[in-house]
């Protein structure tokens, strides 16, 4: 029992180990938020003026095919008005054509006004792409000692992880669910060391009893407060 414990909190201090070093791997240093920030918003305009761009062009096509639409609707009410036979008819049709009008009028509008805005889309959109090399080069350059640090964490992270599934494959596969649920369940700290006679996750005391057992390895003992698993390392000689 005492070595499926060992192994136990050895893949705990591996999995944490792996999450401790992926989250400052992943952390931008203080000194380098503002640098990073400027150049993520910068970045991101470009994404946005893509997405507008392309947004704005389907647009486009789709009020120039209403356009001729209404243009069209418009000749025929036109060519209509010359076959009229009453005079209610002729003010009917009146009425046609000017609504007619009035939505080709508008549509031309809107046309014109997503041409101008696709053009300046363009103008600006080039402009940023142009620069974007340079910009992407010199924060490279500025982030190259954090860089450095976190390809040497992801060199450690490989051996860990392999470590990780190395213990793994060597407990029951009963056990190793139930560490997980614990280890998930209590926020990463599944197994707890004793220190001083108590469990070092809640401080409760751990009972002459349970204590004299997981000396001697013979059962897993939780805490009887925090329930979680205790682990007792014996001091060095």
């Amino acid at each position: 029992m005492s070595r499926q414990l060992d192994q136990l909190y050895r893949l705990q201090d591996r999995i944490r180990f792996v999450q401790s070093r992926e989250k400052e791997r992943d952390t931008v240093p203080a000194e380098l938020k503002d640098i990073d920030a400027a150049f993520r918003e910068r970045v991101d305009a470009v994404e946005k003026l893509r997405g507008r761009l392309k947004q704005a062009e389907a647009e486009l096509t789709k009020a120039e095919a209403e356009l001729a639409d209404h243009q069209e609707k418009q000749k025929k009410f036109q060519v209509t008005l010359k076959s009229v036979q009453s005079s209610r008819e002729y003010g009917a049709v009146l009425n046609e054509i000017d609504g007619a009008e009035k939505l080709v009028r508008s549509t031309e509008e809107h046309v014109l006004a997503l041409e101008e805005e696709i053009e300046a889309t363009k103008r600006d959109l080039s402009t940023r792409e142009a620069s974007l090399p340079a910009e992407t080069e010199e924060h490279e350059q500025k982030l190259g000692g954090w860089r450095t640090a976190q390809r040497a964490i992801d060199d450690e992270l490989v051996s860990a992880r392999q470590e990780i599934r190395d213990l793994e494959a060597g407990l029951p596969p009963r056990e190793l669910a139930e560490f997980r649920r614990l280890l998930e369940k209590k926020n990463g700290l599944a197994i707890a060391r004793v220190t001083d006679g108590a469990c070092s996750a809640c401080h409760m005391k751990v009972r002459p009893h349970a204590l004299q057992t997981l000396k001697a390895g013979l059962d897993i003992i939780a805490c009887d407060r925090c329930k979680r698993i205790l682990y007792w390392e014996a001091p060095p000689p």
